[in-house]
């Protein structure tokens, strides 16, 4: 048997007529949201970016129930499959900056090194306890479910 990681059908909720303009909606929300974290970050002064609290903000938007998964599904499994192109100008960058790359290129590279590892570590254990959360609520509501009809 195959395991297939990430669904890559639409929430039965939405049509297939309109998964692409539902797709450019929610993508569209999901950048509003980190532009206004990145404001906030900003305007608070924060020692993180607002990428993070954006990550935050909506994990507990969505802990809380007022954001459901499959408001956001469609956008997120776009930007996760087209990750790769967020980091063109990354490379159109170092190849401008070689003379900034041969003189501090070390320090830079341990500096990116470390904030690609923080974000992914947080990234991976954010999304793991998401998982466990859900997974939980599903087998709460598994057995409200059986103890309901058990009394039936």
């Amino acid at each position: 048997m195959k395991a297939v990681p990430y669904s890559t059908t639409a929430p039965l909720s939405v049509p297939v007529w309109r998964q692409p303009a539902q797709t450019v909606w929610q993508v569209g929300v999901l950048i509003a949201a980190w532009w206004l974290a990145d404001a906030a970050a900003s305007a608070l002064h924060l020692p993180f970016s607002g990428g993070v609290v954006g990550l935050f903000v909506l994990v507990a938007l969505l802990l809380a129930g007022w954001v459901r998964p499959a408001a956001i599904e469609l956008g997120a499994n776009w930007l996760l499959a087209n990750m790769l192109l967020f980091f063109i100008p990354l490379v159109v960058s170092v190849v401008q900056f070689t003379q900034l790359l041969k003189s501090q290129g070390l320090m830079l590279f341990v500096n990116i090194g470390l904030g690609f590892a923080s974000v992914m570590l947080v990234t991976a254990f954010t999304v793991e306890w998401v998982c466990r959360y859900e997974r939980k609520l599903r087998l709460q509501k598994l057995l409200r479910q059986r103890t309901t009809r058990a009394q039936a």
